[in-house]
């Protein structure tokens, strides 16, 4: 039968004192060992003194000894810890993002500090080579993404669109021919209704994927969003002049993508008076800026219920890119992403 109540560990808890010193440097264990036995040698000293010897002397040569001794023990092992100390800058330098960064043998490093450093190394080059792999199918999937997005947008400009243009044509024709009032309003009401659809295939036709965009690049299709906006009731402008390195197809359609959804969200949710984007390209990177003089927006309730921030983060990330968001209420919204021109990954 079980008995009620609150389970009583085994294992008695350690006091805080012995957990205090078990968290001190191992340094300073070492050090306040040695003063430990000095303490101890220094009172056997006084024991057992005897009354021939000068105890100003005796206690003298004690203090040196020890005190060489302390000295060397703290020296060894600051030395023995440094490879540690290289350690931890690599671990910082990979935190930070650099994940090329390999910890370097020392001339202090004693063989079992050296098969840690060895281990590390290794998982760094697994996780190097991971990277580059992910990257490479995140390449070859937005590739075959964008592929088929061209493809059913083709198809809607060129297929459907033309046969709805037909219809609407042919609409046109029986309103002219026929003598009924009824019947030629009905069918100019069929007309409207085809123009219409035919309209609204076309706009997502582009919406998927524009043409301009795989035909002249970035630069025109961002020169060609800003219109289609303004077009829409929001004054853009897409200011493209400092983008003068090429920019290679998958990351000119991130950065595009980017830029869509935060125009779009900005004419949607932001009531600005002006979205200004602008492209960048300098030191093998390319960078674009986005802001409006919206309403803004708190950031963190953003992040955590907006999927189309969601979409932009990932697809900036799958091409080892960086992506900002800065916003406060009444602020306006800035949206940057930067992505290397030349990254590895992405060949």
């Amino acid at each position: 039968m079980r008995a009620d109540g609150p389970r009583l560990s085994s294992r008695p808890r350690r006091s805080w004192v012995v957990e205090s010193i078990m968290r001190v440097p191992l340094s300073a264990k070492v050090l306040g060992a040695n003063l430990l036995v000095a303490v101890i040698a220094i009172g056997a000293l006084f024991i057992a003194h005897t009354p021939g010897e000068t105890l100003t002397q005796s206690l003298t040569v004690a203090v040196l000894a020890v005190g060489f001794s302390l000295v060397a023990n703290f020296v060894m092992v600051s030395i023995a810890l440094r490879p540690l100390r290289e350690l931890e800058r690599t671990a910082q330098r990979v935190w930070a993002g650099d994940f090329s960064v390999r910890a370097r043998p020392t001339q202090t490093e004693d063989p079992d500090l050296g098969r840690v450093r060895s281990a590390i190394n290794l998982l760094l080059d697994g996780m190097h080579h991971d990277r580059a792999r992910m990257r490479r199918l995140a390449l070859h999937a937005i590739t075959v993404g964008d592929r088929e997005r061209a493809r059913v947008g083709r198809e809607l400009h060129e297929s459907s669109a033309q046969w709805l243009a037909g219809l609407t044509l042919e609409l046109a024709a029986m309103g002219r021919d026929t003598g009924d009032a009824d019947a030629k309003a009905q069918l100019r009401r069929m007309q409207d209704t085809a123009q219409h659809v035919m309209e609204q295939v076309r706009t997502l036709s582009e919406t998927l994927h524009p043409r301009v965009l795989d035909d002249l690049g970035l630069a025109p299709a961002l020169q060609h969003l800003a219109r289609k906006t303004t077009e829409r009731g929001v004054s853009t402008t897409a200011d493209t002049v400092g983008a003068e390195a090429a920019i290679p197809r998958h990351v000119a359609s991130v950065l595009y993508d980017v830029a869509r959804e935060a125009v779009a969200n900005a004419a949607l949710h932001a009531a600005p008076a002006h979205v200004d984007v602008r492209l960048t390209t300098e030191q093998g990177r390319a960078r674009l800026d986005v802001h409006d003089d919206g309403r803004g927006m708190d950031v963190g309730e953003a992040e955590r219920g907006g999927f189309g921030l969601f979409s932009m983060r990932a697809r900036v990330a799958l091409v080892n890119g960086t992506f900002e968001l800065e916003s406060r209420p009444g602020d306006g919204t800035r949206v940057v992403a930067t992505v290397a021109l030349n990254d590895e990954g992405g060949q």
